[in-house]
Parts: structure tokens; C-alpha cells; sequence
């Protein structure tokens, strides 16, 4: 299956598939960490309304782009104007002003770091005319413009920038000279968006917001058929941390992503509050009590997250509705944390009734957890499962 943009750890299409498939026309699934944008797609192409959610504003334009009709000839034509604009201003040695980049040192200094100085001309270019002053006003197609983009800065070996592994949510430099022409590459990356979009099998446009999962404010009450998601696995992906090359094209200072990131589900940041006696109880069942204070305080939060999440799913959902989770498990230094368990503590807190649960093996080639796949230890072997979580609302 191809897929519009590299994303670490997407949700297997299959297990969308198999939820779709099972519901009606008319009805509204939501995804509320909707990363990829799997469930979206695979929706729109079932013919079914999907809204989705994320914090992470690069996994939100993926979403929305892939599951979104466009007209293939316009966004074509656009990309010829847009490099026309960039050409021109480049051969005036003209050099575009970005201020959330040149007036903070922190993201200027980023951005000298991760990309050679022909590249980050290139790139100041495409984001004048993507951002500062768009060459179109149809959004639809600046954000396919933008995904173009950005699939050539996330990406596995250094293309757009010095980095290698960007796409694995991983980069580090392993070049210091750079002679990749993003002008030049350009047309052949929305070559491949279009051939992965394949525009005529979606059959509707989903609704995408830049939300937070415990804060679901556009939805009503009662108002969607089934949530299928996969929230973040605790001290498991930075997506961020290789996001950020693409998203500082696109008005992001490192300050603003730090924030996105550290209010993120999954962060590696303590709660300082007490922990309840629900929480007390399942760590001591769930045989966690070697945690070190700074990680228990983390677990505390996750479960907090978790408790929040599950709250607003129940909010939102139809009497009847289904809720179906896709999570792993983690470790921490050496630890075993069963983020399932914990998700079905905190489902069962909001009034989500547990239906079906099974497990499958990942992949080693999808997964890009920070573990040592090839090991052959009890831990590693239990970290190599996730877990697949229905859940339903009483009536």
C-alpha cells in the first residue's frame, strides 16, 4: 500500500479495514490521534464521514491531504506557478525573510544545523509562497503542495536536509554538503502524493482538526457511530523530534513545537500532583512498584491522559457506539508497563464497557520503538505485541 508522506509506526491498514468495513454509510467514525490519517482515508474511500484530531500539526495536514478529493490538473498547475515564483526570486539572489525563523535564534540556529545552505534558500522560497504570500487561495491545494514538501525533508537517507532516518522520527547528521535540488524534485514528489492519494477512490472528505484528544470542543454530545485510534505509547516515538525539520517551513518556531510536544499524550513529563488510590491500586497490580520516582510520577500522568481521553470518547459517542484502541506496551529502563491495562482502567472509569480484546505481532520493519528488535529476551518479546481494545457504550 503506498502511502502520501513516510510516518513512523502507522497503524496497520488492516486493522482499519476490518472496523470499516462493519459499519454503514451515514455513519461518522472519529479518530482522535489520528497520526497517518489510515483511519481517514480508508474511511473517505468506504465512503464513510470521518473527523480526526491531532496536536502534532504535520500529522494533521497528512490526514487532511489524504483523505481530501482534489482536482490532480489544478495542483499540477499550481506547482508550476510556485517554482516559476521561487525560480525568478532565485535568480535575483533574492533571499525570503521567514520571521518565526529570523527572529528567534533558537530555530535559526536549527535550521543551519539540519540543512545546507542551498537547500534552506530553496525551502525559504517555497514557504514564501506556501505561507507568507500563497500563491493559490485554495487551502486544498497549498496543503498537497506543502506534503510534496515535506516528503522530501522527512525521509530515511538525506535528501532535503543533512539528515539520515528523519522518517523513523530518528535524525541525526551524517553529511555536512548537500547538492539535492528540491526545485528539481519537486514534480516527481507530487507525482507520487497524486499516485498514493489515487483520488477516485475517495469517495468523501474527512474533517480534520489541530486539537488535543482530551478536549474534543467540536464534537457533540452522542454524535459519532465509532472511534477507531491508537494513542501514543508511553516513552515509545518523539514524533517531533523529526517532524520538526518540516514543520519549521511551515511557521513553527522551536518554542511553539516544544509546547505541542511536551502537552502531548505519551510526553516524558511528571504529573506533580498525588496520585488517586485507583492509580495506587494498579500499579501495585500491575507489579510496578520499582518505578523510580521521576517515572511514576510519568506513568501517573499517562494514566491521567489516558482516564481524559477515554472521557471525552465516551462523550462523544452514540449510545451502542464502539471504541476500538490500538496500543502497545513500553518500557521503562527495564520495566514493564502495560499501557493496555491501563487503558482498560481508564475506559472502565468513563463508563466504557470492555467488548473484545486481542493482541497481534508488529512487524520489525514498522516498528521504530527505541528496543533492540533482534533481542531474544522475555521484555523484548512482550514489547513486540499490540494490543487491539473494543470497547462499547451502555445504553
Amino acid at each position: 500500500m503506498r502511502h502520501i508522506h513516510p510516518f513512523p509506526a502507522r497503524m496497520a491498514p488492516e486493522i482499519a479495514l476490518e472496523k470499516i468495513s462493519s459499519l454503514k454509510k451515514g455513519q461518522t467514525i472519529l479518530d482522535p490521534m489520528c497520526g497517518s490519517g489510515m483511519v481517514l482515508s480508508q474511511a473517505a474511500k468506504h465512503g464513510l464521514m470521518s473527523i480526526g484530531y491531532d496536536l502534532d500539526p504535520l500529522a494533521r495536514l497528512i490526514s487532511r491531504v489524504g483523505a481530501t478529493r482534489i482536482k490532480e490538473e489544478k495542483a499540477r498547475n499550481t506547482l508550476a506557478v510556485l517554482l516559476s515564483c521561487c525560480e525568478k526570486d532565485q535568480r535575483k539572489n533574492t533571499v525570503s525573510k521567514l520571521s518565526w525563523i529570523d527572529k528567534d535564534e533558537e530555530t535559526f540556529k536549527f535550521v543551519r544545523f539540519w540543512f545546507n545552505l542551498k537547500q534552506e534558500h530553496q525551502l525559504r522560497l517555497l514557504s514564501k509562497y506556501l505561507v507568507v504570500m500563497p500563491v493559490t487561495t485554495d487551502p486544498k491545494i497549498l496543503n498537497i503542495l506543502k506534503v510534496a514538501v515535506s516528503r522530501l525533508i522527512i525521509t530515511k537517507e538525506p535528501k532535503a536536509s543533512l539528515a539520515r532516518d528523519t522518517a523513523h522520527s530518528r535524525p541525526h547528521r551524517t553529511i555536512t554538503s548537500n547538492d539535492f535540488d528540491i526545485f528539481e524534485e519537486l514534480p516527481a514528489s507530487l507525482n507520487r502524493v497524486l499516485r498514493a492519494l489515487h483520488i477516485p477512490d475517495l469517495k468523501t472528505d474527512a474533517k480534520t482538526y489541530l486539537g488535543d484528544a482530551r478536549k474534543l470542543t467540536r464534537i457533540k454530545n452522542s454524535s459519532v457511530d465509532a472511534i477507531i485510534t491508537s494513542p501514543p505509547y508511553l516513552n515509545a516515538i518523539d514524533y517531533m523530534r523529526g517532524h520538526k525539520l518540516s514543520l519549521v517551513w511551515w511557521g513553527y518556531s522551536l518554542d511553539k513545537l516544544r509546547k505541542i510536544r511536551s502537552s502531548s499524550i505519551g510526553a516524558e513529563r511528571m504529573l506533580n500532583s498525588n496520585a488517586s488510590e485507583l492509580f495506587e491500586n494498579l500499579v501495585d497490580r500491575l507489579r510496578l512498584t520499582e518505578l523510580d520516582n521521576k517515572n511514576y510520577y510519568m506513568l501517573w500522568r499517562y494514566f491521567v491522559d489516558l482516564t481524559n481521553q477515554t472521557k471525552e470518547s465516551a462523550r462523544v459517542l452514540k449510545t451502542k457506539g464502539t471504541a476500538m484502541y490500538v496500543i502497545g506496551n513500553s518500557n521503562l529502563k527495564g520495566i514493564y508497563i502495560q499501557n493496555s491495562e491501563m487503558l482498560k482502567t481508564a475506559a472502565e472509569l468513563a463508563g466504557l464497557k470492555l467488548t473484545h480484546e486481542t493482541t497481534r505481532k508488529i512487524l520489525d520493519g514498522r516498528r521504530y520503538l527505541p528496543m533492540q528488535v533482534h533481542s531474544t529476551n522475555a521484555l523484548s518479546t512482550r514489547m513486540r505485541t499490540e494490543h487491539i481494545i473494543e470497547f462499547s457504550k451502555a445504553g
